[in-house]
């Protein structure tokens, strides 16, 4: 393979701009590993399980609601930010979940 082929070749196996891919399922979102990781490790592993049992909604409503909290964080401690960010994720699954919960789906 000659070098243009190669250099041809490599550009186009690498996004080329736009957002950064998603985490993956379970996966903490960029910027809250280390408020997180301050969590115990029960409150970590749960974060880790309300995560990857997310739709593509419940994903959206976090991220925009991480991003409206974003300003208020600036002062608090990787724990505090770990809390909040548990906090939150637990609302945003729980809120779905009790909304299905009167959904008959054999109906």
């Amino acid at each position: 393979m000659n070098t243009n082929t190669q250099i041809a070749s490599e550009s186009a196996q690498r996004p080329q701009g736009g957002p950064p891919p998603p985490p993956p399922p379970g996966a903490t979102p960029p910027g809250l590993e280390d408020a997180v990781s301050a969590l115990t490790d029960e409150e970590q592993q749960q974060i880790s399980q309300m995560l990857s049992n997310m739709t593509k909604e419940q994903h959206e409503e976090l991220k925009m609601a991480l991003d409206e909290l974003k300003p208020q964080t600036q002062s608090l401690s990787n724990k505090d930010i770990g809390n909040v960010f548990l906090e939150t994720l637990t609302q945003i699954t729980q809120a779905t979940s009790d909304s299905n919960d009167g959904i008959d789906t054999y109906a």
